[in-house]
């Protein structure tokens, strides 16, 4: 066994009868760097899920990456794009890319029993991914888009489900402004609620067949296409928009429309600066955690030399040098940060386990985008968490061990 370490053992075990006070010390110290390092899982764990959750909702009402006319958002109905584009299927072979689908907007009203309201219904096709629409159903299904007949099955946010007092199974009849009114019967098969009023507030989404043909429209025209990545990170990397932007420069047909590729980041900026910001409050959070924990283990590691004073005169007596005896105090604070990050580990993960499953602290949904805390647990988030904070921490305890340089073996040898 290295010698630094068993004497590091040796201080303030059951056999040392002295340092009372630093046995005192060492428990706060366990007790603060658990609390500490447990908030700093718990932080980390609650800003990527808010992350995760928050841009997973986005990304799958709207893509990682729209592709539409130049200068023109994808809602307006009067810049539409021929399909399909040429290059779509390279641009699906990209690695990142997990699909590419065309879709199409209108807008228009709808009408309730007594109340009307505005309506974006979006058209997808029957090879548009649904399913991440699933897990936003407060009720009903999702409707069938794979008949031969354009369908006429919608499902529709609870912001409009509430407004009108619609439910799953009523019909609804909606008005669409043109040269002259069109009006559409369609039946509500279900009820979604994202928790993110900018996509909750109007929109319904039905079959593409249906919009193309209010838009009067060709059947190969399309609002635009949305590109959902395969990656589990929160936003599109600039690695993978400029792979996008090559392909569809290098592929342009001179047939193909031209198009304008606008990433989730820019599109939905406002979420993202919100999360932004979530990010620098944990920074925050974490350089004041390992603070107050270096704090405690500063007071801790010096009232330990304090008391060991006559202890570290000997040590230098006997030919240790002032690198050796610090390692020896070093090997013992390390030993103390290490018990408390384990329980502080116990909490944190605890905590974040509990809450996952049980969802016990809610928050407002009209603030905070969703109806309780979210945690996202990735164990390599824990240990660069752990690694960083134990660096940190050790870092702060190389400035109580200048005090050993003092020391005098010739007079604190008489120290009692």
């Amino acid at each position: 066994m290295n010698f630094n370490w068993f004497i590091a053992q040796r201080i303030g075990n059951k056999a040392d009868a002295t340092g009372r006070l630093s046995k005192m010390g060492t428990v706060i110290s366990v007790v603060s760097v658990a609390v500490s390092v447990a908030v700093i899982v718990a932080v980390t764990a609650v800003a990527d899920g808010f992350r995760n959750e928050i841009a997973g909702k986005v990304r799958s009402f709207s893509g990682d990456v729209v592709l539409a006319a130049p200068g023109s958002d994808i809602l307006n109905v009067a810049k539409p794009i021929d399909a399909p584009l040429s290059y779509l299927q390279k641009l699906q072979e990209l690695p990142f890319v997990e699909r590419v689908s065309g879709v199409a907007y209108r807008q228009g009203v709808i009408k309730g029993e007594e109340e009307i309201s505005g309506l974006m219904l979006k058209g997808v096709d029957s090879l548009y991914n649904l399913e991440s629409y699933s897990g936003s159903l407060l009720q009903g299904a999702l409707p069938k888009l794979n008949g031969k007949a354009p369908s006429n099955e919608v499902v529709i946010s609870r912001n409009l489900a509430d407004a009108l007092k619609l439910n799953a199974g009523d019909k609804i009849t909606a008005y669409f402004p043109d040269e002259q009114m069109k009006v559409r019967r369609f039946t509500v098969t279900g009820v979604f609620d994202t928790g993110l009023e900018q996509f909750d507030k109007y929109l319904a989404i039905g079959d593409i067949r249906q919009v193309v043909r209010l838009n009067g429209w060709g059947g190969n025209q399309l609002s635009g296409y949305e590109i959902f990545l395969n990656n589990e990170a929160a936003g599109v990397t600039l690695e993978q928009e400029d792979a996008i932007a090559q392909v569809i420069y290098e592929n342009s047909l001179t047939e193909d429309s031209q198009v304008a590729a606008t990433v989730l980041q820019e599109k939905y900026y406002t979420f993202f600066d919100w999360l932004n910001l979530l990010d620098l409050n944990v920074v925050i959070v974490l350089s004041l955690m390992i603070a107050v924990a270096g704090f405690n283990m500063v007071s801790s590691l010096l009232i330990m030399l304090f008391e060991r004073i006559s202890q570290i005169g000997l040590l230098k007596a006997l030919g240790m040098t002032n690198r050796a005896v610090a390692k020896v105090f070093i090997a013992k604070a390390a030993m103390v940060v290490l018990q408390g990050m384990l329980w502080g580990n116990v909490l944190g993960v605890g905590f974040c386990l509990l809450q996952g499953k049980y969802h016990i602290l809610t928050l407002n949904p009209q603030d905070y985008f969703v109806p309780w805390v979210p945690v996202s647990l990735e164990a390599s988030t824990v240990i660069i968490t752990n690694l960083v904070a134990f660096a940190a921490i050790m870092a702060i305890m190389l400035l109580p061990c200048l005090f050993i340089s003092k020391v005098d073996p010739a007079t604190t040898m008489r120290v009692k």
